[in-house]
């Protein structure tokens, strides 16, 4: 893919992020999500709601914590960071931390139930955090 188609596809995807993030900030039923990056590149997460009517697409630039209002609901989620993709399922019912651990780290602890700490090296061995290697 060249430099320019690039950086529409970038374009288009943070003005979809904006409108969504910003119509869901108005509802009442919204709950807080916070990404916090710990790693050295962007991070991108996609929720889908579970009747397929909304989408939205948050980012979460290298070292930074964002912080989104997202509708309550049960999503089906893509994760993309240190150049893995993982999917799942991510429920929004309460105040909720994706807390993104160093590129080829693991977490050191596993801390609050309500941060998830996300990383891409987990098995279902050792704790199931509802993702799936792609």
């Amino acid at each position: 893919m060249n430099k320019n188609r690039m950086i529409i596809l970038l374009l288009v995807l943070l003005a979809t992020m904006i409108a969504g993030v910003s119509s869901a900030a108005a509802g009442s039923d919204s709950v807080g999500l916070t990404i916090r990056n710990r790693t050295d590149k962007v991070v991108w997460v996609s929720l889908l709601s579970s009747d397929g009517s909304s989408v939205y697409w948050l980012e979460a630039p290298a070292g930074e914590t964002v912080k989104y209002f997202i509708p309550k609901d049960v999503y089906t989620h893509t994760s993309v960071a240190c150049g893995k993709t993982a999917t799942g399922t991510l429920e929004l019912e309460q105040q909720t931390k994706l807390a993104f651990t160093r590129c080829g780290q693991t977490p050191s602890y596993a801390g609050e139930r309500s941060i998830e700490k996300v990383h891409f090296y987990d098995s279902p061995d050792r704790r199931d955090f509802n993702y799936r290697f792609d």
